[in-house]
């Protein structure tokens, strides 16, 4: 049974090894860099490069050139307490030694320093002891782009000069110097990379202390889903770490099949049935849509469920003459969807900036409400004074009530030139150029106190969980009549004991009769 941990080795091509081995070995570009180990020089890569470009230039193959390989090995934590330098050099030693080709390793932690592993590079070709020249036995013609041409008519131009970027190699002279041997088809096939993976996961438990740390690799054909890794940047972060986690529950209900007796081949049966076949015919039907296999995984962890609780209640059933389960009551199985994890929220939205925003924009609308109604008094007060002193005759009798109407007129005008400036104030004294422009950052603020608001909401409505399904299974047998008249027939015997009881205590109350004495006898 497995411990849940699975080796984890990758492989990548390169196209630039040169950039590649200088990024991987270079303090300035890693945060987390302990050690680095090669086993050739530095200009080792360069003829590599080379070398390939030149094959790869005269194969006349399009698409990109690949210079060499990487891979990139997971290492269980506690190995980070080995001497970095040796425990490197082990690692790059089993595999240089096995392959006999150029290496350079680096050993490192990801920046949040939950990923120790190593980058290992490596050429597809092996080093030649001595250097293979090519003696051109005639002349030799290249064009432009480094292709071998027959006749030097192919390398010139209509005035009879060689066109530029073409070339000719003189008999004698050496045409092409090799320094390694041709690319090794093994190490593109999946094969090598299975070496690879059973290598390195032996060397790493070799090293481990601790037995809950030693690693597995991963069996294909096998009754357990293998995790995928989250690369830097993933737009599909959280996607990836939803089905990783749902691979990890569908490991541990095989587990859990294990331990109760299941057979691991009827723990794969089960997986292609429920997994494999399912997947293919949604991808046949739908396409391939990887939310479709996160649902696929969810209902097939809870028919595995339900399968582990039947083989138990299987299990612990009553057995016929041929050995089958003998179900006296309907078996109620839960076959509900396994729910996804609950997802990291991040702390919670807090909107108090946007309250106080909120608060003190409303006080300073508060306030210019007030003046508003102000002005507005004093206007409709001085409209109705306007409309009495119409009202007044403009007669010598009258002249003293229109000098007081019109001194009370002149009294609100100052007034309300004064409320308006007041008005016109409230706004510029709280940082604002006019009325439009506080209502402006009024409305904003409000928006951005209600976006907070409906970020709170979202953090606090609690996830998705999956509607229940239960599966029946019904009775395939029923109680035998011989035992209900067992039953019976102890309960008759009970009931006639209690009645003998009954009776004898109901016996032992009656009085009994006294003699009587004849004494005529006397």
């Amino acid at each position: 049974m497995s411990n849940g941990k699975h080796s984890f080795v990758q492989m990548t091509k390169l196209t630039n090894v040169r950039g590649r081995v200088y990024y991987i070995s270079s303090a300035k570009r890693q945060e987390n860099l302990y050690a680095t180990y090669t086993n050739v020089p530095d200009k080792c890569w360069y003829h590599l490069a080379k070398e390939n470009q030149r094959d790869f230039k005269s194969s006349g193959t399009t698409g990109k050139c690949i210079e060499a390989r990487e891979l990139v090995i997971m290492l269980p934590p506690s190995l980070f307490e080995y001497n970095h330098e040796l425990l490197l050099k082990y690692f790059s030693s089993v595999f240089a030694e096995k392959y006999d080709v150029p290496v350079t390793a680096a050993l490192h932690h990801n920046k949040k320093k939950t990923n120790f592993h190593i980058h290992l590079i490596f050429s597809e070709r092996r080093s030649l002891d001595e250097p293979e020249r090519k003696i051109a036995k005639r002349n030799m013609f290249y064009d432009e782009n480094g292709k071998h041409v027959r006749t030097k008519k192919e390398i010139f131009d209509e005035e009879g000069n060689i066109r530029p970027g073409c070339k000719i190699i003189k008999k004698g002279e050496v045409y092409e110097m090799n320094l390694f041997a041709p690319k090794d088809p093994h190490f593109k096939s999946k094969a090598f990379l299975k070496e690879a993976k059973v290598l390195f996961t032996e060397v790493c438990n070799e090293l481990v202390r601790d037995e809950n740390e030693k690693l597995t690799v991963f069996a294909p054909g096998g009754p357990y889903l293998p995790t995928k890794k989250i690369g830097k940047n993933n737009p599909k972060e959280q996607e990836i770490k939803d089905n990783n986690h749902l691979r990890q529950e569908w490991n541990r209900m095989v587990d859990r099949g294990l331990i109760e007796g299941m057979s691991e081949e009827e723990l794969v049966e089960i997986k292609r049935q429920h997994i494999d076949r399912e997947v293919a015919e949604s991808v046949k039907e739908q396409g391939n849509q990887p939310n479709l296999f996160t649902e696929l995984l969810q209902r097939a962890i809870g028919k595995l469920r339900a399968l582990i609780d039947f083989f138990i209640v299987f299990q612990n059933a009553e057995k016929d003459e041929n050995g089958e389960a003998l179900l006296y009551e309907d078996a109620v199985l839960d076959i509900t969807p396994e729910a996804l994890p609950p997802r990291d929220k991040g702390p919670y939205p807090s909107s108090e900036l946007e309250k106080l925003e909120v608060i003190k924009l409303e006080n300073i609308d508060k306030k210019l409400k007030a003046a508003n109604r102000k002005v507005y008094a004093i206007e409709k007060n001085m409209e109705s004074m306007k409309k009495q002193l119409e009202k007044v005759p403009k007669g010598l009798f009258h002249r003293k009530e229109r000098r007081a109407l019109e001194e009370k007129i002149a009294t609100k005008q100052f007034e309300l030139e004064k409320a308006k400036s007041n008005l016109d104030a409230i706004p510029m004294m709280n940082g604002f150029a006019n009325a439009a422009a506080f209502y402006k950052a009024f409305k904003k603020a409000k928006a951005n106190l209600a976006a907070k608001e409906k970020l709170q909401e979202e953090w606090s409505r609690p996830g998705p969980t999956p509607a229940k399904e239960y599966w029946r299974v019904h009775a395939n047998a029923k109680k035998e009549p011989e035992k209900h008249r067992q039953r019976e027939g102890k309960r008759g015997i009970k009931e006639r004991l209690a009645e003998n009881k009954a009776e004898i205590a109901k016996q032992s109350q009656k009085p009994k009769k006294k003699k009587s004495r004849d004494r005529d006898c006397l």
